[in-house]
C-alpha cells in the first residue's frame, strides 16, 4: 500500500511559500535601505552617489515609486532631462493616481518650456487632489507663459480659496494682473502680499513699477526704498529708484542709485542705459558712451540671463541653468561671475566636462595655470578622449614653459583627431623653437593643408 504523501506535499509547499515570503521581505528591506541611502546622499548634495544608490534600488525593484521620483529629480538637476523624463513618466504610468508623480512631471515639462504638457500634468494633479495649493500656483505660471492670463488668474484665485493668507499666491496674482495692465487689481494683490509678508521685496518692487507708470512718484519712491530696506542688494530697485529720482529732478541722487544698481549686479542693462544717458546730458561724453556701449553688449544676452536666473528661482540646483549663465557671463567678459556659476554647476554634476573645461579655460586666462592643469587632468580622468582638454592642457604647459609636456599633449590630440589643425600648428611652432626645423615645417605644412 502506497504511503500517503498529502501532508508532506502540503508542508513542502508551505515551506516554499514561507521562504519566498521571507526572501521578498529581505529584498524589500534592501530596496528601502538603498532608497534611504540615496535620499540621504541627495540631501547632502552627493548626487552622483545618490544616483548610484537609486540604480541599485531600481535593479532590485524597477517599479519603486519613490526611487523613480528621486532619480528623476536628481537627473533634472544635473541637466539630463531626457533620462529624468523617462523615470518620472514611468512613475506616472505605474502610479497614475499619485499626485507627487504628476507634479514632478509638470515641473520637468515646465523646466523644458513644454508649457502645454506641463499644464496638462498640473491639471491632472488638481483633479487627483483639488485641495492641494501648489499645483494651482504652478499651473498659473505655465498658463501665464502661454499668455492665458485669465485662466492663470482663475487658477490663483482657486488657490487663494484654499489658502487665503499665502503671500506668494497673492504676489503671483499681482504679476498676472500686471501683465494684463489691470493696475488697480495688481496693486491690490501686491498690497495683500506685503500685508501677509512685510518683507516681500519683489512685491514692493512691482508696486514701485506700477506707481512710476501711473506718475505717482512719491509712492514709487516709498516702494523702492521699502525694497532696499528688506534687500539692500536688489539691483532693479536701485534702477527704479534712480528713474523716480530723475523724474523728480534729483539728479545727483539718481546717479548714486544707478551706480549702486551696477555695483549690486553688473548685468542690469537698464542701469547702464539710464546712467549713460544721464552722463551724455551732462556732457560727460566719454563716460556716457562707455556705459551705452556696455548696454549694447549686454542687450543681446540680457533676456537669456533673465530667463536662466528665473529658472534658478524655481530650481536653485539646476546645473544646466548654472552652466548657461556661466557661458553668458564669460561671453560678456565677466570671468569671475562665470567661474562662480561653473563651480556651482560642478557641485551639482561633477561629470559635466564642458563646465569643467570652461572653468579651466578661465583659470588659464587669469594666469592660474596650475589650477587650470588640475581641471584639465580631471576631465581626462573621466574621458581620456576629450580632445579639447588635451589641446588646452598643451596650451597650459606651454604657458608654464614646459615644452616636453606640451608636445605630449598635442601629440595626444593628433592621435585622437589627426586633422586637428591647431594641434599641428602648435607642435610645429614648438619644434621650430627647438631648432627641429624639418619636423616643425612638416607640422606647419599639415596645418596649411588642413586650413586651405
Amino acid at each position: 500500500m502506497q504511503k500517503p504523501v498529502f501532508k508532506a506535499w502540503c508542508f513542502a509547499l508551505f515551506a516554499v511559500l514561507a521562504t519566498s515570503g521571507c526572501g521578498d521581505q529581505r529584498s524589500q528591506k534592501r530596496v528601502e535601505a538603498a532608497y534611504a541611502e540615496a535620499k540621504r546622499l541627495a540631501e547632502a548634495g552627493s548626487y552622483l552617489k545618490a544616483i548610484a544608490a537609486c540604480r541599485q534600488a531600481l535593479e532590485m525593484d524597477q517599479n519603486h515609486l519613490e526611487v523613480l521620483l528621486l532619480a528623476g529629480s536628481i537627473l533634472q538637476k544635473q541637466g539630463d532631462f531626457e533620462l529624468a523624463t523617462q523615470h518620472i513618466a514611468q512613475a506616472v504610468q505605474l502610479y497614475p493616481d499619485d499626485v507627487e508623480a504628476r507634479i514632478a512631471l509638470g515641473d520637468l515639462y515646465m523646466r523644458e518650456r513644454r508649457n502645454h504638457s506641463a499644464a496638462v500634468a498640473y491639471e491632472e494633479a488638481i483633479l487627483l487632489a483639488p485641495d492641494r495649493v501648489s499645483p494651482y500656483r504652478k499651473l498659473a505660471i505655465v498658463l501665464s507663459a502661454q499668455g492665458r492670463y485669465d485662466d492663470a488668474a482663475s487658477a490663483l484665485t482657486k488657490a487663494l480659496h484654499l489658502e487665503p493668507d499665502n503671500a506668494a499666491t497673492h504676489y503671483n496674482l499681482g504679476l498676472v494682473y500686471e501683465q494684463q495692465a489691470h493696475s488697480d487689481a495688481a496693486i491690490a494683490a501686491y498690497e495683500q502680499t506685503v500685508a501677509f509678508d512685510s518683507s516681500y521685496a519683489d512685491a514692493y518692487y512691482h508696486l514701485g513699477q506700477i506707481y512710476t507708470k501711473l506718475g505717482h512718484l512719491e509712492e514709487a519712491e516709498a516702494s523702492s526704498r521699502a525694497v532696499l530696506r528688506h534687500n539692500p542688494g536688489y539691483a532693479n530697485a536701485y534702477t527704479l529708484l534712480g528713474q523716480v529720482l530723475l523724474q523728480q529732478g534729483r539728479t545727483a541722487e539718481a546717479e548714486t542709485a544707478f551706480k549702486k544698481a551696477l555695483a549690486a549686479d553688473p548685468f542690469k542693462k537698464e542701469a547702464y542705459h539710464r546712467l549713460g544717458t544721464l552722463y551724455l546730458r551732462q556732457a560727460r561724453t566719454e563716460e556716457g558712451q562707455k556705459l551705452l556701449a556696455a548696454f549694447q553688449r549686454l542687450r543681446k544676452a540680457s533676456d537669456e540671463i533673465s530667463r536662466y536666473r528665473y529658472i534658478l528661482t524655481l530650481y536653485p540646483e539646476d546645473a544646466d541653468a548654472r552652466y548657461n549663465l556661466g557661458v553668458l557671463y564669460a561671453g560678456l567678459g565677466h570671468f569671475r561671475a562665470a567661474a562662480a556659476e561653473y563651480h556651482q554647476a560642478l557641485a551639482i554634476n561633477p561629470t559635466d566636462l564642458s563646465a569643467r573645461n570652461n572653468l579651466a579655460n578661465i583659470f588659464l586666462r587669469q594666469g592660474e595655470i596650475a589650477a587650470a592643469i588640475s581641471q584639465y587632468e580631471k576631465i581626462l580622468a573621466l574621458d581620456s578622449r576629450y580632445v579639447q582638454a588635451y589641446y588646452n592642457l598643451g596650451t597650459a604647459y606651454l604657458a608654464l614653459g614646459d615644452a616636453p609636456q606640451a608636445i605630449r599633449a598635442f601629440q595626444k590630440v593628433i592621435k585622437i583627431e589627426p586633422n586637428h589643425g591647431d594641434a599641428h600648428y602648435s607642435l610645429g611652432m614648438i619644434y621650430l623653437g627647438q631648432d627641429r626645423k624639418a619636423e616643425g615645417e612638416a607640422e606647419l605644412e599639415i596645418y596649411r593643408r588642413l586650413t586651405e
